[in-house]
């Protein structure tokens, strides 16, 4: 058995609603599921009920269908493991959107995108005598059945797919009920959702392999390594729904513990025990990583803050201004007075890289995801079913840290990282949890290196990650005793002087930590903890030499517990510069070309809508501008995909006419605002003065470098077509006003 990745494809035969419990007031009730550009996808959770649905449709057991997609309450997970469905060539038009140029970031924006892929269709509820019921109209946002990227190919996603531990048997039944799967999304019983699946293998990548070559057995090490997470983390550490906004050593290591009993060893073992139980080897959290400049974010520190009104940082250990004469006193900007409402706040869920000309602060993005419970036993409510949501981290964000150990160890650990992915947080078997590697992880000998500071020198110790302190009586928490442990295993000589001006600095944060034990499918015992970000300032009796690695203080290092933090505290000074951001990557649009040009085209036809506003074509005989419009609509109909085949049929329908007036009122229409010639030519289009700045995007950003000439005839083709559209609004917009004109004669008759 073991584990084997495939692919499963998901190819549209009509339109798809795969709802995500959101509606927009107003405009649309039931909303799909997209991600922050704009690209629509099909979650899991989704995939994975309509599988195991269609899994009892065709006859499978509950015993059956429980090996394929697990039970509820299993001591491991195992089975099928479900990623989220993104159509195809999803990572490279998603990395070109997220590097794109802020000219196109202006008109690519995420709901322009998701135009292109959707349309919002109406529904309402027809009553036995034929007529509608009140209030009963809805409209559902649904995904095309054909891409916007080739109008003649039908869309396709594709979700990854993991099978664990499946016999050959429940493997079988799993690919028949693949292949049975026909409809999902909503309204699947009214033509929505119509849909063909099949498994597929995936293309074989190199499998990582990381160099152990220089390593010794007995010697200490640290293995750096970097991930990336391609689908949502839900990383709960307490009862609530609220998610950790990086991932805690302790979540680490029980992927390691995983990884390794699934390989056939036992957790009887002295290796097992050195590994995971005497604190031998430490597994730090993973933390958000700039994986341009390769910093590392970690939790903000409490004593950094920002001012509520003008956003500067300062640090709360030194004298805050209040007034601006206080400031203008000691030469610093007035933005930084803390009066008239200018208070400092903390950075809760934030977190800070420091760098030599000040810190870089950053937020992890997360999402509210809705999910719908069917029958659920294991629900408190009274119908069995349920409507419930929770927060996770955004997926494709990047997280880096560390494992320090002996040589010995670490080869037993790097050979289950080369498996390339990990899973991490609750539903790790659909939808959440995947990660991935950011390259090669790197090993290097543990540092040696010493940082000195002065006697009489201020310090602030922080703490990096969550830290659990004990005492005599047990769990300890109290502000005293955890700064005492700092200090007494830093072996800092703290300065006592009964006349010193300012007391040293000290605020931790308490939490509670949880967990779950899957082996005995219990929750683990609540434990007090002191925050990550919890800081305590100490001013030296003489000389500390602190080593980097044996930063760690409390228990349960070696899950990643207590990790410290030493920062030079001196001066006076209380601003915190903020540094200069690293210049974010550009990328062109190989990919993301034809999305791009398809939404500039749609705002070439707005501005034209908005231009046929102003026009007035002075047309006093509807009759004559009906005729008109019917020969712009029999053009069009007869000529649909070429427009200089259209615009020469209508040129010839015009000369035809027979009443001179309207003859000549069209043609001069037609020559100021489409093109004086009888045939189309590109120079000669008088409408390219209104479109002009979205003619030069275009092409600066798609034309540029095309070879042969074959985007470029391209989208002049596209530029010819708008020559039907911007007359059909002209006239329009007189038939309009020939209507307003009427309706006013007649009232004034009236009258």
């Amino acid at each position: 058995m073991g584990r084997k990745e495939q692919q499963l494809i998901i190819t549209l035969k009509s339109d798809l609603c795969a709802g995500s419990g959101y509606s927009c007031a107003g405009i649309v009730d039931s909303d799909l599921c997209y991600d922050i550009y704009g690209i629509p996808y099909i979650p899991a959770k989704r995939l994975k009920g309509c599988l195991r649905e269609e899994a009892g449709l065709i006859g499978l057991t509950e015993e059956e269908t429980g090996r394929i997609f697990g039970k509820a309450g299993q001591q491991k997970a195992q089975g099928v493991f479900l990623g989220n469905a993104y159509i195809e060539g999803y990572e490279e038009l998603y990395r070109e959107l997220k590097e794109t140029d802020p000219a196109v970031r202006k008109y690519m924006t995420p709901q322009n995108v998701l135009d292109q892929f959707t349309m919002i269709k109406a529904q309402t509820k027809i009553m036995e005598n034929g007529v509608a019921k009140d209030n009963s109209l809805r409209y559902t946002r649904t995904i095309d059945h054909y891409s916007p990227l080739d109008r003649e190919r039908e869309l396709r996603f594709i979700a990854n797919v993991s099978c664990t531990e499946l016999d050959a048997e429940a493997s079988e039944n799993f690919k028949n009920t693949v292949k049975a799967l026909r409809n999902i999304g909503l309204n699947r019983n009214r033509g929505l959702g119509s849909v063909t699946c099949e498994l597929s293998d995936p293309k074989t990548a190199d499998r990582i392999r990381i160099d152990f070559s220089q390593v010794k057995e007995d010697e200490d090490y640290v293995l750096t390594y970097s991930v990336k997470n391609l689908e949502p983390l839900v990383l709960n550490m307490n009862y609530d729904d609220i998610t950790e906004r990086y991932i805690s050593g302790q979540t680490v290591m029980g992927w390691f513990v995983h990884a390794y009993l699934q390989e056939g060893n036992s957790e009887d073992t002295a290796e097992f025990k050195e590994l995971f139980l005497k604190n031998q080897v430490v597994f730090s959290g993973l933390y958000p990583e700039d994986t341009e400049t390769g910093d590392i974010y970690y939790p903000a520190p409490s004593y950094i803050n920002q001012l509520k009104k003008t956003k500067k940082y300062v640090n709360t250990t030194k004298q805050l201004p209040v007034r601006p004469e206080d400031c203008a006193e000691e030469n610093t900007d007035p933005e930084y007075a803390t009066g008239e409402g200018n208070q400092p706040k903390k950075l809760k869920g934030k977190f800070v890289c420091f760098k030599e000309d000040g810190i870089l602060v950053k937020e992890v993005d997360t999402d509210l995801v809705y999910h719908y419970t069917k029958k659920s036993k294991k629900q408190n409510a009274r119908d069995g079913e349920l409507l419930f949501s929770f927060e996770a981290v955004r997926e494709r964000q990047d997280f880096a840290g560390s494992i320090r150990g002996r040589g010995k160890h670490l080869r037993i650990l790097g050979r289950l990282l080369e498996q390339g992915e990990l899973r991490f947080g609750k539903s790790r078997s659909s939808q959440y949890g995947r990660c991935v590697l950011n390259g090669t992880p790197k090993v290097r000998a543990a540092e040696a290196e010493t940082t000195r500071y002065p006697g009489g020198s201020r310090i602030l110790v922080v703490l990096q990650s969550d830290g659990i302190f004990v005492n005599e009586s047990g769990y300890t928490v109290r502000c005293g005793q955890v700064r005492e442990q700092i200090r007494e295993k830093l072996k800092i000589r703290e300065k006592k002087e009964c006349g010193q001006d300012q007391e040293p600095y000290s605020e931790l944060e308490v939490r509670m930590l949880t967990g779950y034990y899957s082996k005995w499918n219990l929750r683990r015992p609540a434990v007090p903890a002191v925050r990550a970000g919890s800081a305590f300032e100490f001013e030296l009796e003489e000389e500390l030499q602190i080593t980097k690695e044996d930063l760690y203080a409390g228990i349960r290092m070696g899950e990643g517990y207590g990790r410290l933090s030493v920062v030079s505290n001196d001066g006076a000074a209380f601003q915190i510069q903020e540094a200069k951001k690293p210049v974010p990557k550009v990328s062109g649009l190989r990919h993301a070309g034809k999305l791009f040009g398809n939404i500039l085209l749609d705002e070439m036809k707005e501005k034209l809508g908005l231009e046929a506003l102003k026009c007035k074509a002075s047309m006093k005989n509807p009759a004559a501008l009906g005729r008109v419009t019917l020969m712009l609509s029999d053009s069009l109909y007869r000529y649909p995909d070429d427009p200089d085949q259209a615009y020469e049929d209508f040129c010839a329908r015009i000369a035809s006419i027979k009443t001179k007036e309207t003859r000549t009122q069209i043609e001069k229409i037609k020559k100021e605002k489409i093109c004086k010639e009888d045939h189309l030519s590109v120079d000669k289009l008088m409408y390219q003065d209104e479109i002009g700045d979205l003619k030069k995007t275009y092409e600066k950003e798609l034309l540029c470098g095309a070879d042969s000439g074959k985007m470029r005839d391209a989208f002049h083709r596209e530029l010819k077509k708008l020559w039907s559209y911007y007359l059909m609004e002209i006239l329009v917009q007189e038939k309009y006003r020939l209507k307003q004109k009427e309706r006013q004669e007649n009232n004034q008759g009236t009258d």
